[in-house]
């Protein structure tokens, strides 16, 4: 199979990298976007099998029993309501708010209103989640926070008996919904990788400086071809180092790899070796 050829030849093919001259740049970009679509049907898969279980009917319900039984809040022209004792506080028992090291995951005080919040208020409940009558407000850290206005917001109630609703809803078509992720996160990974490309416009910048000073006689074209077929080890390796939990060992990792292999082939062939 030509694809898997090209796979090959783009590790290290000396001979290869010599004919991308012979070849249309739109060849090139057939093999680039054709290894974009198989690490983003692979990828798409991998990370699809780990988050689709959180999709079934089980996985939402035991979600949804986390929210407080007894907690109804409602949204209705603009401003937030409660059918609870205020400030209503749930402790963060499980350490969910690791970021900022808040002792509560979230304080309901409808008091407040945007008008007379300040940083004193947020920090005097010591919370990852404030929530006044027309505001939101997120821990970013100890000393910063988000602050959303929650007076556009559209009507809405929350409890949870609507959340158990909503799980057996989507619970009842996970394999739907799992298929709908797969899709959404191929699309986004595609586009992911897809945008290397100008990533690669500026190495490619890179290797047609060095071919001039080697007179090796690349045009920019044939530079960006070559940095084109180079970036597959680096694709690939990105693309398992990202689903894998590890970064890249030190900045800048992927286009020295990508220059490496690159110059390795640009050496010019033996003149006896077979053409390709």
């Amino acid at each position: 199979m030509k694809f898997i050829t090209d796979i090959k030849s783009s590790l290290y093919n000396r001979h290869f990298y010599a004919g991308l001259k012979e070849r249309s740049l739109g060849s090139s970009f057939k093999y680039f976007f054709s290894l974009v679509a198989v690490l983003a049907v692979i990828s798409a898969f991998v990370l699809g099998l780990e988050l689709s279980p959180f999709f079934s009917t089980e996985s939402l319900k035991k979600m949804a029993n986390f929210y407080p039984k007894e907690l109804a809040i409602q949204i209705k022209g603009g401003a937030i309501s409660t059918n609870v004792a205020e400030p209503y506080i749930i402790k963060d028992t499980a350490n969910y708010s690791t970021r900022a090291k808040h002792g509560n995951l979230l304080v309901i005080d409808t008091q407040y209103d945007k008008n007379n919040f300040s940083a004193g208020v947020f920090a005097k409940y010591d919370t990852q989640v404030l929530i006044g009558k027309d505001f939101f407000v997120n821990a970013k850290s100890q000393s910063q926070f988000e602050f959303t206005d929650a007076s556009k917001m559209p009507d809405y109630s929350l409890n949870q008996a609507r959340l158990l609703h909503w799980a057996d809803v989507v619970g009842s078509h996970h394999l739907a919904v799992s298929l709908g992720l797969f899709f959404a996160l191929f699309t986004a990974l595609f586009i992911f990788f897809g945008l290397h490309l100008l990533w690669l416009l500026l190495v490619a910048l890179i290797i047609f400086l060095f071919a001039k000073l080697a007179k090796l006689g690349l045009s920019y074209k044939n530079s960006f071809q070559t940095a084109i077929h180079a970036s597959t080890v680096p694709i690939i390796l990105e693309s398992i180092l990202m689903f894998s939990g590890f970064g890249a060992p030190f900045k800048f990792f992927f286009s020295l790899v990508l220059l490496v292999i690159a110059l390795l082939n640009l050496k010019k062939p033996s003149a006896t070796a077979p053409a390709v």
